[in-house]
């Protein structure tokens, strides 16, 4: 009798605690979650232009555009019309945390993949493709890598780059000093006050700082690449092949419409309001070969 009626106590309180009924959610699929809550939690970072950053009360960019791209997707498979969109901002640091604890269904940021990453979180369709490489101040005369040899370099923390001259430095004795920030916009300007050389990070993410910048003529973004073209896709969990799946098959469907070329051509070939800035990047051969695939299988 005891045992019965301490059992029917645990079951009770299982199900009036609200920490145990997010748990169940989160045990659910995402797509059987986003039913039930007719909500869909997004993640976003506010310093990756013209990927993913803040311009009014919405985050706005390529990924963001792409991440909405999905949500339709979503409210017609689920035939849900009023599907509520939450945004949490997050970063390079947080957004693999905020996916396994299932803070967020999806990370709208530029995700450059890695093989560590992806033991984190899964990937999406690569929907970029850019070549890590770094940003000078052109009066340092400072062209190859090996020209920073002994001086400090700065890098995101959280992102694949640490790893990358962590890597280069040892097989080159460079006896760089690897100097680590959370934030693009504060990394930049250390980089221009003089306080640092260099800034390590994805071609496309510096070009855009330096169109940002009142003065972009005094930089200088290296044409020594630091390594091949990366693939950067969309961050989700890594238990839930099922929406893997859903995610990539409509991002093909995507790819292949006009509308992603238009999408495409109006973040990297046209200027971007409000300050009309064109940062010229033709799409990669790579991309190009992807969206005209036919299959949704993708090696990383």
């Amino acid at each position: 009798m005891f045992l019965r009626a301490a059992l029917i106590t645990i079951s009770l309180f299982l199900l009036s605690n609200p920490l145990c009924h997010a748990h169940g959610l989160h045990s659910k699929k995402t797509l059987e979650k986003i039913a039930e809550t007719k909500t869909i939690t997004l993640g976003y970072q506010d310093d990756a232009f013209p990927f993913s950053y803040t311009d009014g009360p919405q985050p706005v960019g390529y990924s963001i555009d792409i991440c909405n791209k999905v949500v339709d997707a979503i409210k017609v498979k689920l035939k849900i019309k009023d599907l509520k969109v939450r945004w949490v901002r997050s970063s390079t640091a947080s957004q693999f945390v905020f996916i396994k604890n299932h803070v967020t269904d999806i990370m709208c940021i530029p995700a450059f993949y890695s093989e560590a990453r992806h033991q984190k979180a899964e990937f999406s369709l690569p929907y970029f493709f850019s070549r890590t490489r770094f940003i000078t101040r052109r009066n340092n005369h400072t062209d190859t890598i090996e020209d920073l040899a002994g001086h400090s370099v700065l890098v995101k923390s959280g992102t694949i780059y640490v790893d990358q001259l962590h890597n280069i430095n040892k097989a080159n004795d460079l006896n760089l000093n690897i100097e680590l920030d959370n934030n693009n916009r504060a990394a930049f300007e250390e980089v221009r006050s003089g306080e640092l050389p260099a800034l390590v990070s994805s071609s496309v993410i510096l070009k855009g700082m330096v169109a940002l910048s009142p003065q972009p003529e005094e930089f200088e973004i290296s044409d020594e690449a630091l390594s091949p073209p990366v693939p950067a896709g969309l961050l989700i969990s890594l238990e839930d092949p099922e929406f893997k799946n859903f995610l990539d098959v409509t991002m093909l469907t995507f790819f292949s419409s006009k509308d992603f070329l238009t999408l495409y051509q109006r973040w990297f070939e046209m200027p971007i309001p409000p300050k009309a800035i064109n940062l010229n990047i033709p799409m990669s051969a790579e991309l190009k070969a992807l969206i005209n695939s036919t299959s949704t299988t993708y090696a990383y």
